[in-house]
């Protein structure tokens, strides 16, 4: 009994009618809000406010709390006096842009909202795209000075159990006035843009998903793409795990480790300026004075004609993300897919098993061993089975015709489309390469199960196992370098001191592999330290490794891969070939180069033939032991190639 008129009087303190359903929330308490900042650190903290300061404030004169989720999602269960607005009603719909002044203050006003009050704006977080963002940057634009944004949204509230109100609520009517001088700097123009473009002080970020960024044309654009220059940061990064925002310094490290810092010029962009909108709120809030929402976005880019700059992986489909494997899975044909294939889901990882597969993985996809690819039975070459550590001390890729054998006995056809994803990147990417070299058509699943799971994924523990199938290798000849290749490289370099015009090898080991001053691996029969002659320090393609592998285990942004690339002297003119220790890291480089559609690339498997088994007299690589043959040249120590 205590604890129901505790409820009751709690309500009444707050002015919160019980159920909601059709009510009117002008019962306030004569008292103020008392907001404070969520983290104090930032340098604008006010506008992000904790939820303990909102539930404190709840019914305070002038405060208007606005939830932006769906109508139906609000009327469920809101913050106790809420009321709703989306930001869809306030664009206009055609120009991608908002609706004229006199139209957005009668709504407003409408609505019951006011320039002067205090307003807080909440939504779904992650899962509403930015819609508290793009409410905020819309009064902001209007000139209101008191809003705010609650950290956490709807997630953390209701997950807190923090107090909550189903039906409607509304406001009485009221004149909303926007300021005599609109803040016209905070909304972007593409003309502005496009002029800006290059600037050293300028910088355009990209709100939008890895697959969008790199050219998959999800929603309808009329270009695939991005705004030729712009950096990608997804949206979905800016949160934590509970919907609360990064604090100060991570999201401060994020933004500059992208080049977005504050003293540029930064206009953030997404399909339609709705995720950008929450990257402005957050530049807004870390203090950035020169920033803004450019809210026509990709949409209205693409399709403006003559033709604004854009750019796009031009093989994009290489690289597929988890709504396209979950088209397949529901029996649909996702775009690229080639007409009249069958698909297999192959999950890559050493050893006949894996304990992620058996914890939880892809519906119907089937373990790969990458011993398929790269262990032999060198007593009996021909012996297709079985693959063990035993078969193999060399590690680069099998026979022509096991490898043949080995894709058939998987369940591939030369009619298959093989997705491949795993936790180890290089992993999967060793798988990728022997496939592409094979002739399947191949594609990596980027960001693997976790990000699989983090869009909604659901996985299964199912264990599938593959049925035989018939399968002619198609040898690519042109992605494998022998290693006579390289010896004519290194050849060359040692002879002349620099590198054969049009051809650059690239090591993507660790910098102290690459020096000599460590073997990198705990291997035995690996004795000798340092590099192929003439190679180029390509940055190490560890999984574990910033360069190539963003912090939720998607590939790095091909842009900044490809500049990072330019700076070495590594470009797409030239004849490119990647290598490390066993042809692993390796292939995350081919991997990118085959993204971006370079014409002339190859993978070379390989530190361990080079060094240790290669016997250059006849050209036989030795199976059985190491050879250390001491004419294969090794290079140690710094070089000029190395601070290229």
């Amino acid at each position: 009994m205590k604890r129901i008129l505790y409820v009751l009087m709690f309500l009444a303190f707050v002015g919160v009618p019980l159920g909601g359903c059709g009510s009117t929330t002008e019962s306030k308490v004569s008292a103020v809000s008392t907001l404070t900042a969520a983290m104090s650190e930032f340098p604008n903290g006010k506008l992000l406010v904790s939820a303990d300061s909102l539930q404190n404030s709840l019914g305070a004169r002038n405060l208007i709390i606005i939830d932006t989720r769906a109508a139906a999602t609000y009327a469920t269960s809101h913050i106790p006096g809420a009321i709703n607005l989306h930001w869809a009603d306030y664009r206009d719909g055609t120009a991608m842009a908002l609706k004229p002044l006199a139209t957005l203050q009668q709504q407003l006003g409408a609505a019951g909202i006011t320039r002067d009050a205090t307003i807080v704006i909440y939504d779904e977080t992650i899962n509403s795209w930015g819609a508290a963002g793009r409410v905020f940057w819309m009064l902001d634009y209007l000139g209101c000075d008191d809003i705010h944004i609650l950290n956490g949204g709807w997630d953390k509230w209701s997950a807190d159990k923090r107090p909550a109100q189903t039906g409607t609520n509304t406001l009485s009517a009221a004149t909303f006035t926007a300021a005599t001088n609109l803040r016209t700097d905070i909304s972007a123009q593409k003309e502005h843009i496009e002029n800006r473009l290059g600037n050293s002080d300028f910088v355009v970020l990209d709100a939008r998903t890895d697959e969008e960024y790199m050219g998959w044309p999800l929603y309808g654009q009329a270009r695939p793409g991005h705004i030729k220059g712009s950096v990608n940061i997804p949206y979905t990064w800016f949160y934590n795990s509970d919907g609360t925002s990064l604090d100060y310094k991570n999201l401060k490290a994020l933004f500059e480790s992208r080049g977005v810092t504050s003293d540029k010029e930064v206009v953030a962009h997404c399909t339609s300026g709705i995720r950008s909108a929450y990257a402005y709120f957050l530049m807004r809030l870390m203090g950035y004075s020169r920033c803004a929402n450019y809210d026509g976005s990709i949409l209205e880019w693409a399709a403006t004609t003559p033709d604004l700059p854009m750019e796009y992986a031009a093989n994009y489909k290489q690289v597929v993300y988890p709504g396209w494997v979950q088209t397949l899975i529901n029996g649909g044909t996702p775009a690229t897919f080639p007409s009249g294939n069958s698909y297999k889901i192959f999950e890559c990882s050493w050893g006949t098993t894996s304990s992620t597969y058996t914890t939880g993985h892809i519906p119907g996809a089937i373990h790969f061993n990458t011993n398929n690819v790269e262990a032999r039975d060198y007593l009996n070459p021909t012996n297709a089975f079985p693959v063990t550590d035993a078969n193999e001390i060399v590690w680069d890729l099998v026979s022509d015709s096991l490898l043949e054998a080995r894709l058939a006995a998987m369940g591939v056809s030369n009619s298959t489309t093989v997705i491949v994803y795993g936790d180890s990147p290089i992993a999967t990417t060793r798988v990728y390469w022997a496939l592409r070299y094979a002739g399947v058509d191949v594609r990596f699943l980027n960001g693997g199960l976790s990000y699989w799971k983090a869009n909604g994924g659901t996985v299964e523990t199912t264990a599938h196992s593959a049925t035989a199938a018939s399968f002619t290798i198609n040898p690519q000849n042109q992605l494998k370098a022998l290693t006579p290749e390289i010896k004519t490289y290194a050849d060359y370099y040692r002879a002349n001191g620099t590198v054969p015009s049009g051809k650059v090898l690239v090591d993507v080991r660790g910098i102290q592999e690459y020096t000599g001053e460590i073997l990198g691996y705990s291997d035995p029969v690996l004795t000798r330290k340092g590099r192929i002659p003439g190679a180029v320090w390509g940055y190490n393609a560890d999984s574990s490794s910033s360069y190539y592998v963003d912090g939720d285990a998607t590939l790095r942004s091909y842009t900044e891969v490809r500049d990072m690339w330019a700076a070495k002297g590594i470009t797409s003119d030239k004849t490119v070939i990647f290598y490390c220790g066993t042809g692993w890291r390796s292939t995350l480089g081919f991997l990118y180069a085959d993204l971006m559609g370079w014409p002339n690339i190859k993978n070379y498997d390989s530190w361990y033939v080079w060094s240790t088994f290669y016997e250059l007299a006849n050209g036989t690589i030795h199976r059985d032991a190491p050879f250390n043959d001491p004419n294969m040249p090794i290079d140690t120590g710094w070089s000029l190639l190395t601070a290229l």
